[in-house]
């Protein structure tokens, strides 16, 4: 859960933040942290601790070594992790202060990764593309992109956000923030976590910005870029499909001999699911709307 609130960790504020000049870096911490770290975070840690408790076994925890720690697992090459770990504090500093220069973090990641590759590994620059770099994500990320510009190009996405837009301009003016902020939400919690949270971010980003342009009045970008960003990523925590994350977690586990089904993640991963998207949804009713 934790791990979307900054916009370069998961991939579906990637995708939002590359996609929308006007969140930046700052504005996913300031938006979104309050929420997950201060409530739904421990929320979930909770519902995890009640499930899971007939299973817990109190031990006590081995006394760690901390020389034994370092002779199993010595740092090779100092003067690379220095030079990589220099360049990805700079990074990071760059995305804190996007409002100060309004440059697309997408860029800056891959300037640091460039001059990392450079300076770490000069003679052997292929080698390092070549098998340090997941070019298979890279190619589902632009043929999803081109299979969505075919949807916008078709009018599905507009056909989509036009029946959105119709649906909350029905309603009363006052409610209808209220309305979109829910329905984005829920809408996106529920699909995120049957469908993977990548393409259903990428795909819903158009219908975003069509609300926004058919009722600029009352629904702000920022508050339903929220929405989306509260429903795709929690509702990838619903089920082992749900986000990219879970199936990388579920391989690792099953190389260590402890086989995750679709089932055992089902329970605890929706619970979870629907308790903090509910509380996400209170969340950005109290802030956006009612205060």
């Amino acid at each position: 859960i934790f791990t979307f609130i900054p916009v370069f960790i998961d991939p579906p504020n990637i995708i939002i933040g590359s996609s929308f000049d006007e969140v930046g870096f700052v504005d996913f911490i300031v938006n979104i942290m309050p929420c997950i770290f201060i409530i739904a975070t421990p929320t979930a840690l909770i519902i995890m601790v009640l499930i899971y408790s007939p299973y817990m076994t109190m031990k006590k925890m081995a006394v760690l070594d901390a020389e034994k720690l370092k002779e199993t697992y010595p740092i090779y090459d100092e003067p690379r992790l220095l030079i990589a770990g220099t360049t990805t504090f700079f990074v990071i500093l760059l995305f804190f202060l996007h409002p100060l220069h309004h440059k697309d973090t997408a860029w800056i990641a891959l300037i640091g990764a460039f001059l990392t590759i450079a300076f770490t590994n000069p003679h052997d620059v292929q080698d390092a593309l070549r098998n340090h770099v997941e070019w298979d994500t890279l190619l589902f990320f632009g043929g999803l992109f081109v299979l969505v510009e075919v949807c916008a190009a078709m009018g599905l996405l507009e056909a989509i956000g036009g029946v959105l837009a119709s649906v909350i301009s029905s309603q009363d003016e006052s409610q209808q923030l209220t309305i979109a902020i829910t329905l984005i939400l829920w809408v996106s919690a529920v699909t995120s976590a049957f469908l993977d949270n990548i393409p259903y971010t990428a795909t819903m980003i158009p219908v975003v910005r069509i609300l926004h342009e058919e009722l600029p009045d009352t629904l702000p970008i920022k508050t339903l870029v929220w929405a989306l960003s509260f429903g795709a990523c929690l509702g990838g925590n619903g089920t082992l499909l749900g986000a990219s994350a879970n199936i990388v977690t579920a391989g690792i586990a099953s190389g260590k001999g402890f086989n995750i089904s679709f089932m055992n993640f089902f329970y605890p991963g929706m619970v979870a699911t629907i308790v903090t998207t509910a509380i996400a949804n209170l969340y950005m009713l109290v802030i956006y709307v009612w205060i």
